[in-house]
């Protein structure tokens, strides 16, 4: 039985420090999305800007204009205020102000290829995905699942031969990476570790 525990406590040390890669998502209902947070702009004026910090949670800037705007609303995944780009050729950056450990939007009319870039809170890339070009009725989700991993922002960049698209996003959600409470890798490292201790102590 001491053996047991101490082969499975080592297991804990050694392969829990390990996470699973950021995967992408397609479902608003995906489980890793349960109990978001969504910002569906509907109270945010309307108009154009470069940089704007939404429910003082996430950021979304371009060198170009970004907008809030509802010309579309009811089309496109789309309900009341959205964002748009307004075929806008540079990226769109999204920054989360404190981590999260998924997020996800409807994205509408976008009919060009694009990829979505994950970084980590410290900037590094933890993952690319290759977003394909929509069709009739031109509305869908995307989002991503951090696998374990503090998402801290992310970046949008069209792969279009024409060099711009113009998108919709709306209902952005998005969720706390300390809202599962769950144990970091770390952590669950060092209780593996405790426990061989205390098997040790006891043996002796």
């Amino acid at each position: 039985m001491k053996k047991t525990l101490l082969s499975t406590s080592l297991y804990l040390s050694v392969c829990c420090t390990a996470h699973a890669a950021p995967t992408l998502l397609t479902s608003a209902a995906d489980s890793s999305l349960a109990g978001a947070a969504t910002l569906d702009f509907n109270a945010e004026p309307l108009g154009s800007f470069t940089s704007r910090i939404f429910s003082g949670a996430v950021t979304f800037s371009a060198i170009d204009h970004l907008f809030v705007e509802n010309t579309y609303a009811g089309l496109y995944a789309a309900t009341g205020n959205y964002l748009s780009n307004q075929t806008n050729p540079n990226p769109t950056n999204i920054g989360f102000s404190a981590g999260v450990s998924a997020f996800g939007f409807n994205w509408g009319a976008a009919d060009q290829p694009w990829v979505l870039e994950v970084f980590d809170t410290a900037s590094n890339l933890i993952g690319s995905f290759n977003i394909p070009a929509q069709t009739d009725p031109y509305a869908g989700f995307i989002g991503i699942n951090g696998g374990g991993l503090t998402i801290g922002s992310a970046r949008l960049t069209n792969q279009s031969d024409y060099g711009y698209d113009y998108f919709l996003i709306d209902d952005f959600k998005f969720v706390s990476a300390n809202q599962n409470n769950i144990p970091e890798p770390t952590s669950i490292a060092l209780l593996g570790l405790g426990v061989a201790g205390l098997i040790r102590r006891r043996k002796a």
